[in-house]
Order: C-alpha cells, then structure tokens, then sequence
C-alpha cells in the first residue's frame, strides 16, 4: 500500500512497502514529489530500513537551515555556492551565512540508492524557502517555493511513520 505524505503538487513523499518485505530490512519504494515531478528512482526500489537511519540526520536539521541572505541571490548562484561548499572546493558560502553554520544542513537528499543521481537542497527564509533539485544526468536547475517548516512537517511525518512499521517489524509483528 502505497503511503503519501504532503501535497505532490508542492512538496511529498511516497513510500511504498513491498508485500514481501523481508522482515526489518523494510524492502519498498520511495521517492519525492517535488512541483509535481517525481525526483528519485521509485522504481528501483530500496531498503525503506536505509532510508529510515538516514533520515534521521535530515530530521535533526529541522529549523537550521535559515539563511534569507542566501536567498536573495540567483537560484543558480545558490545551488553552485552549496554545491562548492558540500565539496569542499570553496567556502564562499560562508558569507551569506554565520561563520559556525554547517553547509550539509541545506542537504536534504537522503544518502541511498535511489537519490544517487540527484542533488536537493533546501534554503529557508523569514517568509520562503525554495526547495533546489537538480539531476545529475541533466543540465536544467529545478526550484520549487513553499512555506519556511513545510518540508520538516511532511518530513517528519514520513520518517515517523517508516519509524512505527520498522519497530512493528523489528519486534516480530506482523505488518
């Protein structure tokens, strides 16, 4: 059964558990819905446990990535000063931001297979924030606005619910 998270339209995320699940390993799908497209390899399918551990750090950076300095620039200027900064070939970042912030934070790609070919980052503002994709196959920028905590809220609405079936299953239930 397929469960959504969010408006596909603005910012989503699907989760799909496969009927053979293979226990605590969480065997599924999962991707984003950014804008309307669909960012990540849904098809491919992944360990939705992976994806659980991962998504704890993104979690964790709740309410940390307000940089409104940062999103007065272009958004391609914005995407290449995080990039470089992610890639330690230049800290430029580091003017539009306070000399202790952590440019991972703006990271929001979840570190499993089916991001492999993507970038995302999140910037948020006083009033926006602006969601940065972009495919590494690709050479077109993509950026989707929503409300400074939106991606947090659906965020953490679909880590709790990969956290409920993972400790179903952990503990021996039956999903």
């Amino acid at each position: 059964m397929i469960m959504e998270f969010g408006d596909r339209s603005r910012f989503a995320i699907a989760i799909d558990l496969d009927k053979n699940h293979g226990g605590s390993w969480l065997l599924g799908r999962f991707c984003y819905w950014i804008a309307g497209k669909l960012v990540g390899s849904y098809d491919v399918g992944t360990s939705l446990r992976d994806v659980l551990f991962q998504m704890k750090y993104i979690t964790g950076d709740q309410g940390l990535r307000l940089c409104p300095a940062l999103l007065e620039l272009p958004e391609e200027k914005i995407f290449s000063l995080i990039s470089s900064a992610l890639d330690e070939t230049s800290d430029e970042l580091l003017r539009y931001a306070t000399p202790d912030f952590l440019p991972a934070r703006f990271d929001v790609r979840i570190p499993v297979d089916v991001f492999d070919s993507w970038k995302i980052f999140l910037v948020e503002g006083v009033y926006e924030a602006k969601l940065l994709y972009f495919r590494l196959d690709s050479s077109t920028l993509s950026v989707a606005t929503l409300a400074p905590g939106e991606f947090d809220t659906v965020f953490k609405s679909a880590h709790a619910y990969l956290d409920r079936i993972y400790s179903v299953s952990a503990g021996g239930g039956d999903l």
